[in-house]
């Protein structure tokens, strides 16, 4: 009993010594781009770099986001799971598609038409990673990031969605003008 004891302390001493060596991944906003532009939306692409600066790979289990246009949260607590290991001392990129419907758009409309068809865009999003350690669990880190999405730009290039979709119909008349002027 005494020696199982003794065991029992020397692996708890082992395993909170060893955990405050676990240090916390870094994630940097790397660039976002628009893909997959459809008559419903399309898909702001966020690249994210993560560093581990760790001498063991750490797994990301769980992402979360939420978007605002305009000072418009439009997508609020969203979630993915990126199936991603960074490894050991190194780095990885990570890209999280972000679905957006031209309502979401709509909702931001003003901020859109004040921006001269441009509208900046706040991302809060949240990493989850397995640190593979009960007694620290997963270690949550956070990104904040500003920028600017060209919708006039975004509409323009896709004449043949805008004619499918009464949203971005709608979108592009309080936008763009000219021919989509009621």
């Amino acid at each position: 009993m005494a020696q199982t004891l003794r065991v029992a302390v020397a692996l708890s001493l082992f395993l909170l010594v060893g955990c405050g060596s676990i240090q916390k991944p870094t994630v940097a906003f790397q660039r976002m781009s628009i893909g997959d532009v459809t008559a419903q939306g399309f898909t702001m692409n966020v690249d994210v770099d993560i560093a581990n600066p760790n001498a063991v790979a750490i797994p990301l289990t769980n992402a979360d986001y939420s978007i605002a246009l305009g000072g418009v949260q439009v997508v609020n607590a969203a979630k993915v799971k990126p199936s991603a290991s960074i490894p050991a001392n190194g780095h990885g990129t990570i890209s999280i598609p972000i679905p957006l419907s031209f309502e979401n758009l709509l909702s931001a409309e003003e901020a859109i038409r004040k921006g001269g068809g441009s509208v900046a865009y706040g991302l809060d999003a949240a990493f989850d990673f397995d640190t593979g350690l009960p007694v620290i669990g997963n270690q949550r880190v956070p990104l904040r990031h500003e920028g600017t999405l060209n919708v006039k730009e975004l509409l323009s290039k896709n004449w043949g969605t805008i004619l499918n979709s009464p949203a971005a119909r709608e979108l592009a008349q309080k936008v763009l003008g000219g021919m989509f002027k009621l």
